[in-house]
C-alpha cells in the first residue's frame, strides 16, 4: 500500500465516468416527464361499454382468500365511481360478496356481465353456477350476459366437453345470453363450443401473446385476430378482455408503461368505434394481488389505480413521470451526504471530494427509483427484505469507498461486494429458470455497476477484495443471465441485464494489479 492519494487524473476519470451517468439518467428522467400527444378519443366513444370489476385492490385483499367478503358498502362506493366511466361490469365469479353486484349496479345506472367462476372441483362449481343462473334471473334486467367460465380450457381445469355440459344447463335454466370466456386461440381451438352460446367471449392481449406484440403493431393485431375470429364464427362476438399494463417486466418488443397503457387504450376505443366492436376492457382497478401469480406486470392493468383515481384522461398530451423536481432534490441530497462522508474519511484534496461529491449525486438521483421498484416488485415481506438487502448492499459498498481509499473500511466492502455477487448469481440464475412473471432487477445493481465495472475500473482504484467464491457466483450469474436473453433475444431489457452482469461479475473477479491506494 502507498500513503498518498490516487493522482487526480485517476480522480478526473472517476469523475467523468459519474458525470456521463448522471447525464444519462437525467436526460433518460427528463425525456419520461416529457408529454406525449396521442390519439384523442372523441367524447362519444369515451365513455367504456363494460370493464372488468374485482374489489380487490387494497393491501391484503384477494380472491384467494377463501374467507374474504367483499361489504355491500364497498361495492356501492365502487360502482358509483365505474359508473362515471362505464355503462356495465363484468364479473368473474359470484362468490365472497359479489352476488351483491346486480342489485347495486341497477342503482347506478349500469349493466352487467354476470360470471361464474368454473375451476377444477365440481362441487364449487355447481354451487357457483347454481348462484350465477338464480341471480341471472332475478335481475334479468341488469345482467346482460352470464359467462360461464373463464379461460378454463386455457388453463386445462376442464375439457370442451365438460364446459359445453355447464353451458347448457346455463341456457335450459336461465333467459339471460349465455357465452364462455377464453384467449381468442382457444375458441379456434374448440370451434364446436359456439353451439352451446349465444355470444362467442374472446380475450385478445396483445402483451400476453406467445409472440408479444409491441404497441405500435397491438392495434393491428387486435384487428387481425377480430377478422380471423369472425371468419369462423356466425354468432356475436364480444371481446372479453383487452387492455396494456401500465408497469412490469417488457416482453420482447410489448414494453409496459402508462403512455403504452394510454395509446393502446385510445387507439383501441377509436377502432372498436369504427369497426362496431363490442368489448369489455380489464380491468377497472389495478389488482394487487395478481403481482403473487403474475409478477409486477399482473397488478397493473387498471384505468384506475388502486385508490380509484384515473391514471389517464382519453384526450390530451400525458407524460409517463411527474418527479422532476424529486430528482433535482434526491441528487442534491446525495452529492451532500457524500462530501460528509468523504470528509469523514479525510478525503481532502478537492479533486477527490469533487469526483466522490458526483457519484453521490448520481446515487441520490438512483435511491428513488429504487425505492419505486421495491415497492411495485416486492411482493411480501420476504421479497422486502430480501431486495432490499441488495440495495442496501449497493450503498453500503457505495458509502465504504471513501474509507477503503483512506485504508479503512476493507471489512464493509467485502460484506457489501460478497452480498451483490451472490445476489446477481441468484437474479441471474432465477431470470433463466423462471423468469416469465420477474423483473429484471436493474436499479438495484445500476449503482455497483456504475461504481465499480465502470467508474473505479476505468480510474484503476483497486477497491474490490478478492474473494474464493468470486468465480463461481460470476460464472452463474453470467451464464443466467445470457440464457435468459437468449430466451427473450427480441427484448432489450433482456440484453441490457446481460451487458450489466458482466460488466459488475467481471470487476467483482478480476484481481487488482497493484496494491489499493490509500491516504487522504
Amino acid at each position: 500500500m502507498t500513503s498518498s492519494s490516487p493522482r487526480a487524473p485517476r480522480w478526473a476519470r472517476y469523475a467523468l465516468v459519474h458525470v456521463l451517468a448522471l447525464a444519462l439518467i437525467v436526460l433518460w428522467l427528463w425525456q419520461r416527464n416529457q408529454p406525449q400527444s396521442l390519439a384523442d378519443v372523441p367524447p362519444d366513444a369515451s365513455r367504456l361499454q363494460c370493464v372488468s370489476y374485482a374489489p380487490y385492490y387494497r393491501a391484503g385483499e384477494s380472491p384467494l382468500v377463501e374467507d374474504y367478503r367483499v361489504s355491500r358498502e364497498r361495492i356501492d362506493a365502487d360502482l358509483e365511481r365505474l359508473s362515471k366511466i362505464s355503462g356495465c361490469v363484468r364479473l368473474y365469479s359470484v362468490d365472497q360478496g359479489l352476488d351483491q353486484v346486480p342489485q347495486l349496479a341497477a342503482q347506478h345506472g349500469l349493466k352487467v356481465l354476470l360470471g361464474a367462476w368454473i375451476g377444477g372441483d365440481a362441487e364449487k362449481n355447481d354451487a357457483e353456477l347454481s348462484q350465477a343462473i338464480a341471480l341471472a334471473n332475478r335481475y334479468g334486467d341488469v345482467v346482460r350476459g352470464l359467462i360461464v367460465g373463464n379461460e378454463v380450457l386455457l388453463r386445462r381445469e376442464q375439457t370442451a366437453d365438460a364446459m359445453a355440459e355447464y353451458l347448457e344447463r346455463a341456457r335450459r335454466e336461465t333467459t339471460v345470453p349465455v357465452t364462455y370466456a377464453d384467449v381468442w386461440e382457444f375458441w379456434l381451438k374448440n370451434a364446436g363450443l359456439a353451439q352451446h352460446v349465444d355470444f362467442v367471449t374472446v380475450h385478445i392481449l396483445p402483451y400476453w401473446e406467445d409472440a408479444p406484440q409491441p404497441v405500435d403493431g397491438a392495434l393491428a393485431h387486435v384487428e387481425s385476430v377480430m377478422e380471423r375470429v369472425q371468419a369462423v364464427f356466425d354468432k356475436p362476438l364480444l371481446i372479453g378482455e383487452t387492455g396494456w399494463p401500465s408497469e412490469g417486466k417488457q416482453r420482447d418488443g410489448a414494453r409496459p408503461g402508462l403512455i403504452e397503457q394510454a395509446r393502446f387504450l385510445r387507439e383501441f376505443l377509436i377502432a372498436a368505434e369504427a369497426h362496431g366492436w363490442r368489448y369489455n376492457i380489464i380491468e377497472a382497478f389495478d389488482q394487487p394481488w395478481k403481482r403473487q401469480l403474475e409478477g409486477t406486470v399482473g397488478g397493473f392493468w387498471g384505468v384506475l389505480d388502486s385508490d380509484g383515481r384515473a391514471k389517464f384522461a382519453w384526450h390530451g398530451d400525458i407524460a409517463e413521470r411527474r418527479d422532476s423536481a424529486r430528482s433535482l432534490f434526491a441528487g442534491a441530497a446525495g452529492l451532500a451526504v457524500a462530501v460528509l462522508l468523504a470528509l469523514l474519511a479525510r478525503l481532502r484534496r478537492s479533486g477527490a471530494l469533487a469526483a466522490y461529491g458526483l457519484s453521490g449525486a448520481f446515487a441520490g438521483v438512483v435511491a428513488p427509483l429504487q425505492f419505486e421498484y421495491l415497492t411495485l416488485a416486492s411482493r411480501n415481506g420476504i421479497e422486502w427484505a430480501a431486495l432490499g438487502a441488495v440495495a442496501a448492499a449497493g450503498w453500503l459498498a457505495w458509502a465504504a469507498l471513501p474509507f477503503v481509499m483512506a485504508g479503512r473500511g476493507r471489512r464493509w466492502m467485502r460484506a457489501a461486494c460478497r452480498a451483490l455477487l451472490f445476489a446477481l448469481a441468484y437474479s441471474g440464475l432465477v431470470l433463466a429458470v423462471d423468469g416469465r412473471y420477474r423483473d429484471f432487477p436493474f436499479l438495484l445493481f445500476l449503482l455497483p455497476v456504475v461504481l465499480f465495472g465502470v467508474a473505479a475500473a476505468w480510474a484503476r482504484f483497486d477497491v474490490l477484495p478478492p474473494l474464493p467464491e468470486a468465480r463461481l457466483f460470476a460464472l452463474i450469474a453470467v451464464a443466467g443471465a445470457v440464457l435468459a436473453w437468449l430466451t427473450d433475444w427480441r427484448n432489450p431489457q433482456a440484453l441490457a441485464w446481460a451487458v450489466l452482469t458482466v460488466v459488475l461479475a467481471g470487476a467483482c473477479v478480476a484481481r487488482a494489479r497493484r496494491s489499493p491506494d490509500v491516504g487522504a
